[in-house]
């Protein structure tokens, strides 16, 4: 299917249209119209000799110059810088009767734009209260209610037959007093899945009194996930 007049037609009138928009937009600043209508010319709307017979892409440009012209009357304004009578930087706005303004109150009192810096420091500010909200609904926030907290806490009571214990040989510096004896503790809570290793001392004793140490811990910074048994 080839272009038709009517659409050849059609996408000069609306190029014609966007040249019309842009000179309102730009009113007395030369450089800038010429620079637009060259972009536009050669890059936004431009359609080789091959594509100016393909009718998909010539709608798709028509519709483009027309949001463009759309865009420029309702939505783009244009500012000139001054000073005023204290010689304080100031600006002057042209609008047109097509400009599309927000309620009076909205331009009159418009809300406060923090800074880059400040949204930043904001936006850091809400995720890391969410975040802690997250790890802890109840946490304490006083001293009092701390001391109350550990004295309200509840310890798990683990017990010797729940667990399974075994000993591998060390690895790690410290020589043949490491390597070649069995002193790593490696502990299973056999109710919950929790497994723990130690390997701090070379005391095998030593060892597996700190393993279950680390197991208690385990276990208590859990506690208020999984039950353990009285």
């Amino acid at each position: 299917m080839s272009v038709t007049p009517a659409l050849r037609a059609s996408a000069r009138s609306a190029y014609r249209d966007l040249l019309r928009a842009s000179a309102s937009t730009f009113l007395g600043d030369e450089p800038l119209q010429r620079g637009f209508r060259l972009k536009m010319r050669t890059e936004t709307l431009f359609l080789n000799t091959l594509a100016q017979n393909d009718v998909k892409l010539v709608q798709e440009k028509i519709q483009l110059a027309r949001q463009l012209a759309t865009t420029l009357r309702k939505n783009v304004v244009q500012a000139r810088r001054t000073q005023t009578k204290e010689g304080q930087d100031a600006w002057n706005l042209r609008f047109t009767e097509d400009t599309e303004l927000g309620e009076n109150d909205s331009i009159k009192n418009p809300p406060p734009v923090p800074s880059g810096r400040r949204a930043r420091k904001l936006e850091k500010g809400e995720q890391s209260i969410e975040l802690a909200a997250q790890h802890s609904v109840n946490t304490p926030r006083n001293f009092s209610a701390l001391r109350r907290a550990h004295r309200e806490r509840k310890i798990p009571e683990l017990r010797e037959k729940d667990i399974e214990e075994s000993f591998v040989r060390g690895s790690g510096p410290g020589g043949q007093s490491i390597n070649k004896t069995e002193n790593n503790v490696q502990l299973l809570h056999k109710p919950t899945g929790f497994r723990v290793a130690c390997q701090e001392t070379r005391s095998l004793q030593t060892n597996r009194m700190l393993a279950r140490r680390l197991l208690l811990e385990k276990a208590c910074i859990l506690n208020d996930h999984l039950i353990l048994p009285a």
